[in-house]
């Protein structure tokens, strides 16, 4: 579907922080906001999202997220996101992404689990 998100996640197991910078440099619009549940507030701007990718490169060597499901309405999508741990899914998420007329993500808003009725 997007090939922003698709390069957005595949920056959370990227161990060189070089190449992380660029695989969010070509998933980013220029003005960009974050939020997931680790995070205490809304992240704002490429460079305080690159230290929390950062964060969790050092906190989860090995880590990685894959994008496994997404959909789309106008320029909003859903995605479904596995992170894992090698081989072994640890968690899956939804994220929700604004996205602008290049496609790019604007904002990024994550959710542990698919919303399921507990």
């Amino acid at each position: 579907m997007t090939d922003s998100l698709t390069a957005f996640f595949s920056a959370w197991g990227d161990q060189s922080p070089e190449s992380r910078a660029q695989k969010t440099d070509t998933a980013l619009g220029p003005q960009f906001t974050y939020a997931d549940p680790n995070t205490p507030d809304v992240i704002v701007g490429r460079d305080a999202y690159l230290e929390y990718l950062a964060q969790f490169a050092s906190q989860m060597p090995g880590g990685s997220a894959r994008v496994v499901d997404q959909s789309q309405t106008a320029h909003c999508v859903r995605a479904t996101v596995d992170f894992l741990s090698g081989d072994t899914r640890m968690m899956r998420g939804q994220y929700f992404a604004d996205l602008n007329a290049a496609g790019k993500i604007t904002r990024m808003i994550g959710f542990i689990g698919l919303g399921e009725p507990t």
